[in-house]
């Protein structure tokens, strides 16, 4: 096993001991490194890269939460999270991780308005949050939503939102360059990416569903070329998805597929049900099983 999976056990069991995170949290689930050798158990998965000035933490929730992602980028002196999951207990789960790398929280970052990103970010209300004017407006316009999904719930938390204050363009994470970007009307209305060039990453978040079944709500053409805009990025080597694992530039031609895949039997079936149906059988490994239940929106 290697160094970095030592320290990590190590970082975990002192947090744990400490009362920084919970015992389950110490003692269910996994963390991986890149090479997919186990550490330390979670209840739902971390998968580490390191990729040149950055290590790259991903907290992937298991598929009671859709294995949404919390990205946490790591610099040299600080952390850097994007987006804050969907339930309070599995975004408790991911601050916990993030807690015990040992460096303080420079800020989190909100990558689009949907609810599976935003509800959990209760778990990080000492931690600057900002999110672009463009997705702060669309936030907004989603708070009704917020609230209704949260009585659905049983969330009592206090709803935690962004400040539109994050600028769109090339900023300095702990100098590291950031190319943050927006899409328009993919899968959200408005999407942001991160892209680290001198380590070979994107994180795409909700616009990569990695063997995961996509929302079928969103706009498939405007999608499917904005994934063929990440798979041109010159020396990509990993993709951070919204669901599921982060994974290599091959993930978004199956991305690209499956949203194919998805609208032409969208269009081809008599109801949601033949939809269901047909996705599952075409997709049986897929995760994000959920999502599917979104089909029924389309009829």
């Amino acid at each position: 096993m290697s160094e970095l999976s030592l320290n990590r056990r190590s970082m975990i069991k002192l947090a744990a001991s400490a009362g920084a995170i919970s015992g389950a949290f110490a003692s269910t689930g996994r963390i991986a490194l890149a090479d997919d050798s186990a550490v330390t158990p979670l209840s739902g998965t971390v998968t580490i890269h390191k990729l040149g000035p950055i290590t790259l933490h991903s907290y992937t929730a298991p598929e009671a939460s859709a294995m949404v992602n919390t990205h946490i980028v790591e610099t040299a002196n600080a952390l850097h999270v994007i987006d804050a999951q969907f339930l309070q207990g599995f975004a408790s789960e991911a601050r916990g991780y993030a807690d015990s790398l040992g460096k303080p929280i420079a800020g989190m970052y909100l990558s689009h308005s949907h609810p599976d990103h935003l509800l959990g970010a209760a778990q990080f209300s000492d931690v600057d949050f900002v999110t672009s004017a463009a997705v702060r407006a669309d936030v907004d316009k989603n708070q009704g939503m917020y609230q209704r999904r949260k009585e659905q719930l049983g969330d009592t938390t206090e709803l935690y939102l962004p400040t539109g204050s994050l600028e769109v363009g090339v900023g300095d994470w702990d100098g590291v360059e950031v190319l943050i970007s927006e899409v328009n009307d993919a899968e959200a209305a408005v999407t942001l990416t991160f892209a680290f060039p001198e380590a070979g990453l994107v994180i795409a978040q909700d616009l990569l569903y990695a063997n995961a079944h996509a929302f079928p709500l969103g706009n498939a053409e405007n999608w499917i070329a904005a994934l063929q805009s990440i798979a041109a990025t010159d020396g990509l080597k990993v993709v951070g998805a919204g669901h599921g694992l982060p994974a290599s530039p091959g993930a978004i031609d199956d991305a690209i597929g499956y949203l194919s895949f998805q609208q032409a039997t969208l269009a081809d079936s008599a109801d949601a049900k033949t939809a269901i149906a047909a996705l599952s059988k075409a997709y049986p490994n897929y995760g994000g099983r959920d999502l599917l239940s979104f089909v029924n929106f389309r009829y």
